[in-house]
């Protein structure tokens, strides 16, 4: 997706980020950029377009708690790796939890296009 589409800014976090799947218990990825409303992973296993996850994002920075986000699969592509590279939508996020992203999205540098 070119950078003309986006409606926020890309950012590589500054913090180590862990994304779990709640409903399942396992690790789902990790995260290579995040924005106030989207996020590109890495994650662990295949996921389908459409997907959606209710996740646990556990933030290793002192004064940071851990966050709960709701995700959904935009577009999956499965690496030679076996990693699969997807993009996800934010679809539900408290008011609390997005100011912790935010706070994390301003303190981390921005990703070139």
């Amino acid at each position: 997706m070119s950078k003309e589409y986006r409606k926020s800014k890309r950012v590589k976090p500054n913090v180590q980020i862990e994304v779990f799947d709640l409903i399942i218990g396992t690790e789902l990825g990790d995260i290579l950029n995040v924005s106030s409303d989207g996020l590109l992973m890495a994650c662990k296993s295949k996921i389908e377009v459409g997907e959606m996850f209710q996740t646990e994002w556990k933030i290793s920075a002192r004064g940071l708690k851990n966050i709960s986000i709701g995700l959904e699969c935009l577009w999956a592509e499965v690496q030679y790796t076996n990693l699969c590279l997807c993009g996800f939508s934010i679809i539900d996020i408290s008011d609390d939890d997005q100011n912790i992203l935010d706070r994390i999205i301003a303190q981390s540098k921005e990703v070139d296009s």
